[in-house]
């Protein structure tokens, strides 16, 4: 059976700097509402004109580069700090840059609860609604600081390797993968124009099972999505194995051979009661064919 676990956007964040708000993927929290929602401090100086994100699936990781055009719509230089959350973030791998010169950045990871535990002392929340709260899920955040001079155009690009969610690394018929992006935070900078989504699947899983967004193939195991306007909610995408592939894989599966293994002492004797009856079936009518004349 395939997991398909619903994860509700969740997203937080409090104060860095003295009365300095903290931007999240790309956004902030104004007042956080503990419990069920997130209410967003808008950002009114920088605009992001587009967003190009490749997904690239390797097995059970696929690597993500975000890349953002964002302009400074002001007369005045701005200075923003930046956490860009993600469901999960491996180790190694991540970087992030502005026009491709590195910029430092912390990676963390906070657990999140329905109580709304306080994870660091930089007042830093996890928040996900009582519906949705798992006890040991996680959110990971890359955070860093973006500069801009008055009316400058940067292209900002976080680029990390992410762990699948779903069954990816099983090599029988429940094996799919399931592929997590916040969209909704993006919302909150003053405009957001376009957005192109590559995604690049490999050959163990080259098939879009379900995805909250409609893709187009544009080539072998290649898909785009090209929207001038956020979709609602976030990315949500499950890939799988072909079908010609899960006719190998259902023989691979433990649980048909532990089927079996069950039914044996029921099957065994039933095929030898069929076979007996077969061959005296077969006895009979030979037997009645020599006594014909």
């Amino acid at each position: 059976m395939k997991r398909m676990k619903m994860l509700l956007f969740l997203v937080l964040c409090g104060v860095l700097l003295g009365s300095q708000a903290v931007y999240a993927n790309m956004a902030a929290p104004d007042d956080p509402d503990v419990g069920s929602s997130i209410t967003f401090q808008k950002n009114d100086a920088l605009s992001v004109t587009s967003e190009v994100l490749d997904i690239e699936v390797h097995g059970a990781t696929a690597d993500i580069t975000a890349i953002y055009t964002m302009e400074n719509t002001t007369g005045e230089a701005v200075s923003t700090p930046v956490m860009f959350l993600s469901p999960n973030v491996e180790e190694g791998g991540t970087t992030v840059t502005a026009d491709g010169e590195a910029l430092a950045f912390t990676v963390e990871r906070y657990v999140l609860r329905y109580n709304t535990t306080v994870q660091t002392e930089d007042w830093r929340y996890a928040v996900l609604s009582e519906a949705e709260a798992e006890e040991g899920q996680t959110v990971d955040s890359v955070s860093f600081t973006m500069d801009f001079a008055p009316r400058e155009t940067r292209e900002i690009a976080v680029s990390y390797t992410y762990r699948l969610g779903g069954y990816p690394d099983y090599d029988f018929d429940v094996k799919d993968g399931r592929i997590e992006y916040y969209l909704a935070p993006a919302a909150l900078w003053k405009d957001f124009q376009d957005l192109t989504i590559n995604l690049y699947l490999d050959e163990g899983m080259p098939v879009i099972r379900d995805s909250s967004v409609e893709f187009e193939e544009v080539g072998t195991r290649i898909y785009q999505y090209v929207s001038h306007t956020l979709p609602e909610g976030n990315l949500i995408i499950t890939i799988d194995e072909s079908r010609f592939q899960e006719i190998f894989s259902s023989l691979r599966s433990p649980y048909l051979w532990m089927g079996v293994m069950m039914f044996l002492p029921v099957l065994v004797p039933l095929l030898l009661i069929i076979l007996a009856v077969v061959i005296w079936r077969v006895r009979k009518k030979r037997k009645a064919n020599k006594l014909e004349p």
